[in-house]
């Protein structure tokens, strides 16, 4: 099966020497040498960028929201705010048509910074918590360190939903445990109203002790096996759970072993 051929100037850099292409990559350079002439530059520093993404970000947009606006991916925005030296003029422009949302409701981040915490405690890790609810991991470790005095209701419900549906289930993720712990964070159990500024937590000795190494091993086998009946690859399930591929084989391999007899 053949597709037809789409002649452009990337397609003649990466050696592809049809007259089509030849001729979208003149077209190309005589574009940029008329725009240097005109004093237009063909890049953008992309500092520029990444604050103006930071101020839609902080008004309530989402990075999974601003590409799906902008036609930039959530790849390509991503490496501009974590510090992508320049932007082309077109994708530059297409960013900076953004606006920042105006008049949004902003809420106190008490409940928001708790959540964080409460989920990196069982596991969870930050940038986790950040891909799931459609942020930067940069900016909710922002929120958790107090940089944003207030956070917009949107930011706010899109955490608590992630809390909702995982707080009851821990994760994987060792480091995210030990993290928290040295933090001084608590989990969810120690909380009746978490978005109460000031309530205290509920802590009991050994309450939020670290799991044993049985207890993490079921956790782990638990989760290996909700995203196997999702039809996860191994590969995939290893990158989610912060695991080595190999492991996640064999216990998925195990998981099925104990189906077969069961049935």
């Amino acid at each position: 099966m053949t597709t037809d051929h789409v002649a452009s100037y990337t397609c003649y850099r990466r050696d592809c020497r049809l007259e089509q292409c030849r001729t979208a990559d003149r077209t190309q350079r005589k574009r940029y040498e008329l725009q240097r002439l005109a004093g237009i530059p063909a890049v953008i520093p992309g500092p520029t960028i990444a604050a103006h993404l930071r101020t839609c970000i902080a008004s309530g947009h989402t990075v999974r929201g601003i590409a799906a606006r902008t036609g930039v991916s959530e790849r390509a925005i991503g490496y501009i705010l974590h510090g992508q030296a320049t932007v082309t003029r077109k994708r530059a422009q297409s960013l900076l048509a953004l606006k920042p949302l105006e008049h949004t409701l902003r809420v106190d981040p008490t409940g928001t910074i708790r959540r964080i915490q409460a989920l990196a405690c069982i596991g969870h890790p930050i940038a986790w918590t950040a891909e799931q609810a459609g942020y930067t991991p940069s900016y909710l470790f922002n929120i958790i360190a107090g940089r944003i005095p207030t956070v917009p209701r949107d930011v706010a419900r899109r955490i608590a939903l992630v809390y909702r549906e995982h707080s009851a289930r821990p994760g994987a993720s060792r480091f995210a445990r030990n993290s928290a712990r040295r933090n001084g964070w608590h989990g969810p159990l120690v909380w009746d109203d978490i978005d109460d500024p000031n309530e205290q937590p509920d802590v009991e000795p050994n309450s939020e002790r670290e799991p044993s190494r049985d207890e993490l091993a079921a956790i782990r086998r638990a989760e290996i096996a909700h995203l196997l009946a999702f039809n996860r690859s191994y590969a995939e399930i290893a990158s989610r759970l912060d695991m080595a591929p190999a492991y996640v084989r064999d216990i998925a391999r195990s998981i099925r072993n104990d189906l077969e007899k069961a049935a």
